[in-house]
């Protein structure tokens, strides 16, 4: 009976202890997580200042600590993507003078999978000099999707004079969110690239991103190119994309080229397209001439349940 009691007090104890442990460990959490989050601010803040001048030479907090500089990476690159028009010097002189390009490239070269795509993607975000595109280079042949196009993100960044030549000889064709990501980087005006020649070209990859600049600004002279490629043979991705691209800019869809994009496209396809064109405004009498009386009624439910202007 006594051993019984005296092992059922210890299992009590241990049982305590570990909980008292549990806790003692998820307080410690949520004290580094409010340190993280207080210590995130400032960082920005003094960013900020550095930004406007009135901090020439910015000092971090515990930047020497563990996290430091992945926190202040994190902050300048979060800033990045989100502001538009930013005068690249300040940030680049921060980057330069606590060697955070190198902190990354670091990184990169212990990581692997998609831990080193986040902090190629970092890196991207930062105002970097033309050596990192050379030093990155290696990964644009990785097996993961994702650390090659953020490598080729990092190589663009670094030397956007000769972005068009690396999107050509890129070995893989882009995906949508692949394209936009491009575009962040063209909205900074890292890449001021026009976009005729783009459309025109005969790459894959550099007539999506030709399109999404036509898309992204709303470009209405390039309506021309956008139902060359509708009516054209190229692959059908890229005819799908021009004729989405038209309809986001609300031109008009009684055309041949376009009547023709449709006819090929199957159901599935064609459902995605009227949800589009509802969602743009576009009235049921567009219709008539693109899509079957059955499928009429089906867009005619769409336009019911949004309410905004119509596009005749």
């Amino acid at each position: 009976m006594d051993t019984l009691f005296e092992t059922y007090s210890f299992v009590a104890a241990l049982a305590a202890a570990g909980l008292l442990a549990a806790l003692a460990a998820g307080e410690l959490r949520r004290r580094r997580r409010s340190r993280d989050t207080m210590l995130r601010a400032e960082y920005l803040h003094i960013v900020m200042l550095a930004l406007t001048g009135e901090e020439e030479a910015p000092r971090f907090p515990l930047l020497e600590r563990a996290g430091g500089r992945r926190r202040l990476a994190e902050t300048v690159a979060g800033l990045v993507a989100v502001t538009y028009g930013l005068d690249p010097e300040p940030l680049r002189h921060i980057v330069a003078h606590y060697g955070l390009d190198e902190w990354l490239l670091r990184r990169i070269r212990r990581a692997r999978g998609y831990r080193r795509a986040h902090f190629l993607a970092l890196l991207a975000r930062l105002p970097i000099e033309c050596g990192a595109a050379a030093r990155v280079a290696v990964y644009t042949r990785n097996r993961n999707r994702y650390v090659r196009f953020y490598a080729l993100m990092v190589q663009l960044s670094a030397e956007p004079s000769v972005s068009l030549r690396r999107m050509a000889e890129y070995g893989y064709p882009f995906s949508a969110c692949e394209v936009s990501e491009i575009m962040a980087i063209l909205r900074r005006g890292i890449l001021p690239i026009a976009y005729e020649p783009l459309v025109e070209s005969p790459n894959r990859n550099l007539r999506m991103v030709g399109l999404g600049i036509v898309r992204q600004f709303g470009i209405e002279e390039a309506e021309r190119h956008l139902l060359r490629i509708i009516g054209g043979d190229q692959a059908p991705e890229l005819g799908r994309e021009a004729l989405y691209t038209l309809c986001s800019m609300r031109r008009p869809l009684s055309r041949r080229e376009v009547a023709g994009r449709i006819a090929s496209m199957n159901r599935a396809e064609r459902k995605a397209l009227l949800r589009f064109m509802a969602q743009e405004g576009y009235s049921p009498a567009v219709l008539r001439r693109l899509f079957d009386d059955r499928e009429r009624p089906y867009y005619e439910s769409l336009i019911q349940s949004c309410k905004r202007r119509l596009v005749c």
